[in-house]
C-alpha cells in the first residue's frame, strides 16, 4: 500500500488533531498551556453531543451518530495510520501475504481478552470473518458487500489462521483495518439474532472502553477498562485509555450543541454547522475538520428511473452546471475540500477528475440545446411536451445536506432545469430509498450519499454492478465493471494508481454521479480536550484523548 499524499492543508490540520506515528499526544487547542499539552491526564468524564439518533447497532452499521461510539469498544486486526496511510499490527501480531495475493497469515497478539474475560483466539476471528462474508440467514444476518470474494479462514492453531480469498484484492488489507467491516466481537454476540445484535449493550469487544449503560436512541455511557494493554504497534501511548468515562448524547438542536462547549456541557460537539464554526473559535474553542476517507459526497444518478437522467447528455448537463466552488462558498466552509475527483481528498491514490467538475454553464445549455430541451416557461425547458425537472429529496444522513441542495436548485435553474427539494424524516427517507431501490419511480433520480473506507476499493464496493450497485444500473456497465477489477489486482503504486485514474474517466465520462463536497467530519472541542483523534474514515477514538 502507498501513503496518503495529504495536502499541505489537511497536513497541517491532521498534526494539531490526529495523531502520528512517533509522537507524543497533541493538544486539539493551541490556547491550551504548553504545560497541560505535554502531559498527559488520567481520568475524568468527556460529554460528546451528536446531532443524530443512535439506531441499531450492528456492527456494520455505518450511521455517523453510532460509528463514533464502536470504535472505542472493537478493536481490529490492523490499524490504518490516518495521516499516513500505512497500516500497523494491532490484534493482529504480524502477517504475510502470499506471492499469488490469495493467501493472507496472521499472527495474533498473545494475551488480548474481551471485556468479558474470554480470550481472543483464532477461531473467532475465523467466526467473525464467516459471518461478515457469508450472513447467517437463521439469525437474519446479511452478508456484508465489502466481503465480496472471500472464501475462507482456515484456524492453524490458537492465535494463527489463514485467510484466503478467490482473486487478488489490493484493497484487503484496508477491509481488515475497517471499523465497520471488521470489527471483532466475541462468540456471544456472534450467536445473537439480528435484534441481539442491534443491542449496544450486547457488544463484548476488545476495546479500551465496554459499555456501561445505553438509555434508548439518545444516550451511551462508555467506561474505561483498565486492563486494555493492546494499542496499535507504535502507537505513542500503551495501556489503559485516559479518560475515565464517555457519554454520548443525542442533542439536535444546534445552537444547544454549541452553547454547550461555552457552558462546559460537552467538551466534542460534533456535525458542527458551517454558520457556526466562527461563534465555537470566537469563544475558545477549536473547530476541526476531518475529510472522510473514501467517496465524495455526491448525487448518485438512479439509472433505473423513468427520466431524463437515462440521457446521457442531460447527465453531462448537470454535471456542467454545477459550481462546487460556489456550493463551498455559499453552504459549506473551508472545513470542507472542494472536490475534484470520486474520492475524497486525503484517500490513498485517488485519481484528479478536475477536467470534468469544471463549473460550465454555457456548455450545459449547448447540451440541452442539442438534445432537443428548449427554453420554455418560466425558463424551464421543455422537451416533447415535458419539463426538464426533478424531484429530490433531503438526505437526514447529513447536516449540510439542505443548504447544499438549496444552491444546487440555483445554480441548475440557470441552466433551465427544475428541482423541487422535499424533507423527510429519518424513519421516512430510510423508507422512500429503500422502496426505490427495488421499485423503480420517475420521483426518485438522484441518491446522495457516500460510503466511507480509505482505500479506491471502496469504489468496486460501491459502485459494481455486484456489488452494492449505487447507480441501480439494470445491467452492467462491462467496460466500469473490467476498470474496477483492474484495480484491485493493481499492487505496484503507479499501476494502481493508474487503473482508479482509468475508472474515475469512466464515471464522470458517463455522468453516472454529481460531487457535491468532500464529506468532511466537522467536531467543535472546548479548549480542554487534548489528544482527540479518529480512525481512517474520521471516526473518533478516544484511546489517546484527555482532558486537563
Amino acid at each position: 500500500m502507498t501513503t496518503i499524499r495529504l495536502p499541505q492543508l489537511l497536513a497541517a490540520a491532521l498534526a494539531v488533531t490526529t495523531l502520528t506515528w512517533g509522537l507524543t499526544a497533541c493538544s486539539a487547542s493551541s490556547a491550551a498551556p504548553a504545560a497541560a499539552r505535554d502531559t498527559a491526564v488520567y481520568g475524568g468524564t468527556l460529554t460528546f453531543y451528536d446531532p443524530v439518533e443512535y439506531t441499531a447497532w450492528q456492527s456494520t452499521n455505518s450511521l455517523w451518530s453510532n460509528s463514533n461510539v464502536t470504535p472505542s469498544v472493537a478493536d481490529r486486526l490492523i490499524w490504518q495510520d490516518p495521516a499516513t496511510g500505512a497500516f500497523h499490527p494491532w490484534l493482529a501480531q504480524s502477517w504475510s501475504i502470499s506471492p499469488d495475493h490469495l493467501s493472507y497469515t496472521f499472527h495474533l497478539r498473545p494475551g488480548i481478552t474481551f471485556s468479558n474475560g474470554d480470550p481472543l483466539t483464532a477461531q473467532v476471528i475465523k467466526d467473525n470473518f464467516d459471518q461478515h462474508a457469508f450472513g447467517n440467514a437463521k439469525l437474519g444476518i446479511a452478508p456484508d458487500s465489502f466481503w465480496e470474494g472471500y472464501v475462507s479462514t482456515t484456524v492453524i492453531n490458537k492465535l494463527t489462521f489463514v485467510v484466503k480469498i478467490a482473486k487478488p484484492n489490493a484493497g484487503f488489507l484496508q477491509i481488515l483495518s475497517n471499523y465497520r467491516a471488521s470489527s471483532i466481537l466475541d462468540e456471544p454476540y456472534l450467536k445473537l439474532n439480528l435484534g441481539g445484535q442491534s443491542l449496544l449493550q450486547n457488544w463484548v469487544g476488545t476495546g479500551p472502553f465496554v459499555v456501561e449503560k445505553v438509555v434508548g436512541t439518545t444516550e451511551v455511557i462508555l467506561k474505561r477498562r483498565d486492563d486494555y494493554n493492546w494499542a496499535p504497534e507504535g502507537y505513542p501511548h500503551q495501556g489503559k485509555a485516559y479518560l475515565q468515562t464517555i457519554i454520548f448524547k443525542v442533542v439536535p438542536e444546534e445552537s444547544t450543541r454549541v452553547g454547550a462547549l461555552e457552558s462546559g456541557a460537552a467538551q466534542i460537539v460534533r456535525n458542527v454547522a458551517p454558520y457556526d464554526e466562527a461563534t465555537i473559535k470566537a469563544e475558545g474553542g477549536t473547530v476541526v475538520g476531518i475529510p472522510v476517507q473514501g467517496e465524495t459526497n455526491s448525487l448518485k444518478i438512479q439509472l433505473n428511473a423513468k427520466a431524463p437522467t437515462q440521457d446521457l447528455q442531460v447527465r453531462l448537463a448537470l454535471q456542467a452546471a454545477t459550481n462546487r466552488q460556489e456550493i463551498n462558498k455559499v453552504a459549506l466552509s473551508p472545513s470542507y475540500p472542494v472536490p475534484s475527483s470520486a474520492l475524497v481528498e486525503g484517500t490513498p491514490d485517488r485519481g484528479n477528475a478536475s477536467s470534468y467538475l469544471a463549473y460550465n454553464l454555457p456548455r450545459a445549455e449547448a447540451l440541452l440545446n442539442a438534445d432537443g430541451w428548449k427554453a420554455g416557461p418560466g425558463g424551464i425547458r421543455v422537451k416533447d411536451g415535458k419539463q426538464l425537472h426533478f424531484d429530490i429529496w433531503v438526505s437526514p444522513y447529513y447536516q449540510v445536506s439542505l443548504a447544499v441542495l438549496q444552491v444546487l436548485q440555483s445554480e441548475w435553474l440557470k441552466a433551465g432545469i427544475s428541482l423541487t427539494i422535499h424533507s423527510a424524516s429519518l424513519t421516512q427517507y430510510e423508507a422512500l430509498e429503500g422502496g426505490q431501490a427495488t421499485h423503480p419511480s420517475p420521483d426518485w433520480s438522484f441518491d446522495q450519499g457516500q460510503t466511507s473506507t480509505a482505500d479506491p476499493n471502496v469504489l468496486r464496493v460501491s459502485t459494481s454492478f455486484h456489488g452494492y450497485n449505487a447507480y441501480n444500473f439494470v445491467t452492467p456497465d462491462t467496460t466500469l465493471e473490467s476498470l474496477l477489477n483492474a484495480q484491485a489486482t493493481a499492487f505496484t503504486p503507479a499501476a494502481r494508481k493508474a487503473a482508479v485514474q482509468a475508472i474515475e474517466n469512466r464515471l464522470f465520462s458517463q455522468a453516472y454521479e454529481i460531487p457535491l463536497y468532500d464529506e468532511t467530519q466537522v467536531f467543535g472541542l472546548a479548549s480542554k480536550v487534548h489528544g482527540f483523534s479518529t480512525e481512517s474514515t474520521a471516526r473518533s477514538w478516544f484511546y489517546n484523548t484527555w482532558l486537563s
